[in-house]
């Protein structure tokens, strides 16, 4: 169980790095004068991971329903006609 000292004493040493990191000058991080020289870069970059991120997911999602027949026939079976009848049933 963590103690109120413990937690005075870890809050104490957060706001003292957060005090260290305001106090320094701007040009000395190489990672802030990155994305400040050109932001339209890294917001490309951050669309392209997304999008390899989006076909990554959606080619597993396209593998496991190739696969489903397969593994569960019955189950799948079950599945089209209740969605036959549903369909079916909705005119």
């Amino acid at each position: 169980m963590v103690t109120k000292a413990q937690l005075e004493a870890e809050v104490a040493e957060l706001r003292r790095q957060l005090a260290e990191q305001s106090s320094a000058p701007e040009g000395i991080s190489d990672s802030n004068s990155g994305k400040q020289a050109d932001p339209h870069k890294s917001m490309t970059d951050g669309i392209v991971e997304s999008l390899d991120e989006w076909s990554t997911q959606l080619e597993e999602v396209m593998t496991e329903l190739e696969e489903f027949p397969h593994k569960r026939p019955i189950l799948f079976a079950l599945g089209i006609f209740t969605l036959g009848y549903l369909l079916g049933r909705s005119r």
